[in-house]
């Protein structure tokens, strides 16, 4: 008689017990099941412990190319000491018992991952329970960490496999038409309305990380936030600015002098004229009707950003772009300044916060726009100035992580005459050097710099 092993989970928690004899008793009599129930299940979606190690060691038996059975499984079980642990060998024949003939084991499979993930979520919220009980931690850490924990649960939960063409045109393009049309457009992402740089990009692109990097006074938040504005005015997108560096209300003054073309310092200091405020009046009026969205919390760790850009996106059916100034002001830990979590130098968690990004674009469908500052690098070369991909400051995996790297360089702001005034030719350009597109071309488009009004155009318009 099989001699039941001990159930080593709390009594009381979600279990499916004969699912699992199930599981493993259908693997025993045909060992290609097991790819099917690997596909969806691991070995810590067992709730019997015993279950868990003869799952593990039939892995172990199929991975090393050998047969799985009653006796290659007393056999590896034996050598790592767990046969009595398992219930005896009595305990894995009877695991075979009372099955039915023609074996399929998918709706088995459902059922222990359904158990499986109501378990992690009772888990995640005892601990948050636990934690706030506790007192020692700051609320909104213990909110960030557990909403982190769910949102790991979740991922858990969803299952991606393989995808044949079919299914992938009828996902992402509806029909082969719509796919020839999409191919047949300059556009097929997000325009951002520079148009050479649309061009050059096709787009900002759903679930790509682009990066925007410059030195400081190279007009970086400007561009970022002008590529903002267009999409919430002109294109009608919802659009999440996160701004670290700047409070809301001082990036609000920047965005409406950008809008109305009027000069920022005159808004600063209140010497408008009436002409002005007619033009400042209707850019605030196209502003309020448009959906983006500015949230300025300082030293916003991912984990928080992606729960406010979730909601964000359950408010208001969509989101069609997130926007961060800037990456290296972010935490990659659930909150706190920089450099504080548990990660051994600010390099290490750079690169976190820039995998996280690029994970946050891909779990949202969105394109993520994040700034970067880059090292001095570029200002202590002789000669040409322009910045390259290895100036990215604190992280090398910034420039393995993106899919778009766009550097903002101006000649005028270096190369100025004997009176300290920037060269004619260069002044109010702007040059975009696009050093790396995952999916496209790289190279240079040119924009108008209007500094005064903190405003990009597209050179036709900005005059040459």
């Amino acid at each position: 008689m099989a001699t039941t092993p001990n159930i080593q989970f709390e009594r009381g928690l979600p279990a499916a017990i004969d699912a699992e004899r199930s599981i493993l008793g259908a693997i025993l009599l045909d060992n290609h099941l097991y790819n099917e129930a690997a596909e969806r299940i691991t070995t810590s979606d067992f709730a019997l412990d015993a279950h868990r190690r003869i799952y593990m060691r039939m892995a172990e038996l199929i991975d090393s190319g050998r047969a799985v059975d009653i006796i290659t499984l007393r056999d590896i079980l034996s050598q790592n000491k767990e046969t009595e642990a398992i219930g005896g060998v009595a305990y894995l024949a009877s695991l075979t018992e009372n099955l039915p003939r023609r074996l399929s084991i998918d709706e088995y499979v459902r059922i222990v991952k359904n158990k499986s993930l109501l378990r992690q979520l009772i888990l995640v919220c005892s601990e948050a329970i636990t934690q706030a009980a506790d007192q020692a931690d700051d609320a909104l850490d213990v909110l960030n960490a557990a909403e982190s924990k769910l949102l790991e649960v979740t991922e858990h939960g969803v299952q991606r496999g393989f995808a044949s063409i079919p299914e992938i045109v009828r996902s992402s393009f509806g029909s082969i038409d719509q796919l020839f049309a999409e191919g047949s457009r300059e556009v097929t992402g997000l325009e951002t309305h520079f148009t050479d740089f649309d061009r050059m990009t096709s787009g900002l692109q759903k679930s790509e990380l682009i990066i925007i990097a410059a030195r400081p006074s190279m007009g970086k938040t400007a561009w970022a936030i002008n590529i903002a504005q267009n999409a919430a005015v002109r294109g009608a997108a919802v659009v999440a600015v996160f701004s670290l560096e700047m409070s809301k209300e001082s990036l609000l003054r920047r965005m409406l002098a950008s809008e109305a073309l009027v000069d920022q310092q005159k808004i600063q200091k209140g010497y408008t004229s009436r002409e002005d405020q007619e033009k400042l009046a209707e850019a605030l009026e196209r502003l309020t009707e448009s959906q983006l969205f500015i949230d300025d919390t300082p030293g916003i760790s991912l984990t928080e950003m992606r729960a406010k850009a979730r909601r964000l996106r359950q408010m208001h059916g969509r989101l069609d772009l997130i926007v961060i100034d800037y990456l290296q002001l972010m935490t990659g830990g659930a909150g706190g300044a920089p450099g504080k979590k548990g990660y051994e130098n600010r390099t290490q968690e750079v690169s976190a916060v820039s995998r996280g990004l690029k994970a946050l674009a891909k779990e949202l469908d969105v394109p993520v726009i994040a700034l970067s500052q880059l090292s001095r690098a570029s200002e202590q070369r002789g000669g040409d100035k322009k910045p390259m991909l290895s100036d990215l400051r604190e992280s090398g995996s910034i420039e393995q992580d993106a899919d778009v790297v766009a550097f903002i360089h101006r000649d005028s702001y270096y190369n100025k005459d004997e009176n300290g005034q920037p060269d004619p030719e260069t002044e109010g350009k702007a040059e975009i050097i696009i050093a790396k597109q995952r999916n496209g071309p790289t190279g240079s488009v040119h924009l108008a710099y209007l500094s005064k009004c903190t405003r990009f155009e597209n050179l036709a318009f900005g005059g040459e």
